[in-house]
């Protein structure tokens, strides 16, 4: 090596530690605390920005003014009125707006999209980016909220939803509104509500968010008690892959039918937020006698866990956070394997495997339960005679309910299994700690019909 790749080598490694160095910041840093937001009003009232009194109400209630203020209207509203507009910037609160498509009021007839699209209500749109450039703080605009449920007239067509969002925001930036922050909020994916098709793309958005109850037991909703890591888990799981950007959970609250709403807010906010989905930078609570009771206050229990919230350093208060139990490891509870062989005509012979036994596709379940710190789970099929991509397929979990079930066909892939004996094994996973693996074994039967299963070791 000569002189000058010595000098060059040198300044490369000089600027890679030097690098690490600025990265890694003074020891002292920490995260940027995560905003908490409010929708409220007084019963009557559409929204509390427009009155100073709730505000002051709501803020002495909680132990803190929020740090975000959501309220919703319409295109062909006035973005903020300057009632608003002077409460908010008195109070040093940054607005979110909730842009709604209704062609008046909050139900009936809704805009068209395609018609926001091709530029029939653009004057709507120049007026609301002229009032958000003269305004002396940032305006966070949620256009078009839950479009992946059926429950609104904006839903249901996903090409039409992008093409009208890229061009509301086109607007704005070509006026230069450089002060809106745009938010894509749709609701959490149940599985019949995905969301990614109707995703603009990372350059046409500011804030992913995600919409998301605990319904508890009282008959609506899910009528399910589910913890907020259940309710938002595999939906953040996949708006994390889909987007870069950072995450709010731009509506969420709990009922008080079915458990206990003030564990549910301390073990939520205090360890699930920060511990499972490190990438939420805002939580709006939706503080309204809705569908169910939403408010903070439904108890007194559920407030004085919600204002430890509040006084939390995880939130900007000046509470240290609780202190984590030392690190366990991750555990396998439950283990169960129901193998079924589907029945056939006496007429359709098995498939022969070389040792002359029969080779066929065995249905069924297996069935699991991990500790709920368990952010991950493994599964896979071991036994004699399993080859190439089966011998090495397996199937990984990403923030698993506590408790579950998959079809034995998505673990094996679809492949036939032979008459013999096999086991399923799973880990438990939580950041870099695994569990002892956990072992079900099971057979498939020499003729159609039952499959054999014993307990889980």
């Amino acid at each position: 090596m000569n002189a000058s790749a010595k000098i060059k080598n040198l300044a490369a490694v000089a600027a890679a530690i030097l690098s690490v160095a600025l990265l890694a910041g003074p020891a002292s840093a920490t995260a940027a605390p995560i905003k908490l937001g409010v929708y409220t009003a007084a019963q009557g009232q559409l929204g509390a920005p427009e009155d100073a009194a709730w505000l002051d109400r709501y803020a002495e209630t909680v132990g803190r003014k929020p740090d975000i203020v959501m309220d919703y209207s319409n295109v062909t509203d006035p973005l903020l009125t300057q009632r608003e507009i002077s409460n908010l910037q008195a109070r040093g609160e940054t607005p979110m707006v909730t842009w709604q498509l209704f062609q008046s009021s909050y139900g009936g007839p809704t805009t068209s999209l395609d018609e926001i699209a091709a530029g029939s209500y653009d004057s709507y749109l120049h007026k609301a980016a002229s009032l958000a450039k003269t305004l002396p703080f940032e305006v966070m605009i949620r256009f078009g909220h839950e479009m992946n449920g059926d429950w609104y007239g904006w839903s249901g067509n996903p090409a039409a939803y992008v093409n009208a969002w890229r061009h509301v925001v086109s607007v704005f930036r070509e006026d230069g509104a450089a002060n809106v922050k745009w938010v894509w909020s749709p609701t959490v994916d149940y599985g019949s509500y995905p969301f990614a098709q109707y995703f603009p793309g990372d350059q046409w958005v500011d804030y992913v968010a995600l919409d998301g109850y605990n319904w508890g037991t009282a008959g609506v909703g899910t009528d399910k008690w589910e913890s907020l890591r259940a309710v938002f888990a595999s939906s953040y799981a996949k708006i994390t892959q889909l987007s870069s950007k950072p995450v709010i959970f731009a509506e969420t609250s709990s009922s008080e039918a079915g458990g206990d709403k003030a564990s549910w807010i301390r073990e939520g906010f205090l360890k699930a937020i920060p511990r499972d989905f490190p990438r939420v930078s805002a939580v709006i609570w939706f503080d309204r006698d809705a569908e169910e009771d939403w408010r903070i206050g439904t108890s007194s229990a559920s407030l004085a866990a919600y204002r430890e919230v509040v006084a939390s350093s995880l939130y900007g208060g000046t509470v240290p956070p609780p202190a984590e139990a030392a690190e366990t490891q991750p555990v396998v509870e439950e283990l169960q394997v129901t193998p079924v062989v589907p029945a056939a005509p006496s007429s359709t012979p098995k498939k022969k495997s070389r040792n002359g036994r029969g080779a066929v596709q065995v249905r069924g379940k297996v069935s699991y339960r991990v500790s709920s710190d368990a952010t991950g789970v493994k599964l896979r099929i071991k036994g004699p005679g399993l080859r190439g991509r089966m011998a090495k397929r397996t199937l990984t979990l990403s923030h698993p309910e506590s408790h579950g079930t998959i079809p034995l066909s998505r673990l094996s892939g679809g492949r036939l299994l032979r008459d013999r004996h096999y086991r399923v094994v799973a880990i438990a996973i939580r950041g870099g700690s695994v569990s002892e693996p956990r072992r079900a074994p099971f057979q498939v039967a020499p003729q159609y019909g039952i499959g054999s299963a014993t307990a889980a070791l």
